[in-house]
């Protein structure tokens, strides 16, 4: 057997995020030098992943709640865990199985999701006119669902989206999140949910318009 290292093609670079290495450095070095770190290291984050230009500057205030001493260059393992579209009961299911890892202070959990996807082209397209510009009710769509997260509610949650529909791409990641976590509180350990930064790719004003929303939040154990 090879014991060759196979590194994965940066695949949207000079798209998504710049093709220049030291370029690509000083920018997140840069958006990470404008947030400020939480008194508890994160164990578990939600972080946007679009584009870097729309989402780097959110992203930061997760990725900066990461503990540095576990994140040394070549010193830690990547585990990518592909979540489908998950019923109900099996987000219940493989949130009680991860739960064992996220009680281990030396895991990071890493959710990747962007919020809502609005606009004909993400065939969405739900408005509360009570909150005036589209993108207002957009976000006032997200922080509902935000809050929701915070208060470490898989139920909850899960009926947000049934009548909401919002279009959140990590929904499923998110459910297994909060079952593992309901699991660990079940066993008495304290932990909290913050969201510290939220935005839009741009503001819709019509029904022509479209945009994706961003969030970035970090749970913490008390």
């Amino acid at each position: 057997m090879s014991n060759r290292v196979v590194c994965r093609e940066a695949s949207h670079a000079g798209s998504w995020y710049t093709a220049s290495g030291p370029q690509l450095n000083a920018q997140l070095e840069g958006w990470l030098s404008q947030v400020q770190s939480t008194k508890r290291p994160a164990r578990a984050i939600i972080a946007p992943h679009a584009g870097y230009t729309y989402c780097g500057s959110c992203a930061a205030h997760a990725y900066k709640q990461v503990d540095p001493s576990i994140t040394h260059k070549d010193e830690f393992t990547i585990i990518p865990v592909l979540v489908g579209a998950l019923s109900e009961s099996k987000e219940q299911e493989f949130g009680k199985l991860f739960s064992k890892y996220l009680a281990e202070p030396s895991n990071l959990f890493v959710v990747s999701s962007d919020f809502c996807h609005w606009g004909q082209r993400f065939r969405y397209s739900y408005y509360d006119e009570s909150q005036g510009e589209i993108y207002r009710s957009i976000e006032h769509l997200d922080k509902m669902g935000m809050s929701i997260i915070e208060q470490l509610d898989p139920v909850s949650f899960s009926n947000y989206l049934k009548k909401y529909h919002n279009t959140i791409c990590g929904r499923h990641p998110i459910g297994v999140l909060l079952n593992a976590i309901t699991e660990l509180q079940k066993n008495g350990m304290n932990m909290s949910f913050s969201f510290l930064n939220y935005a839009q790719s741009s503001q819709c004003r019509n029904w022509q318009d479209s945009s994706v929303s961003y969030a970035a939040g970090a749970l913490t154990v008390h």
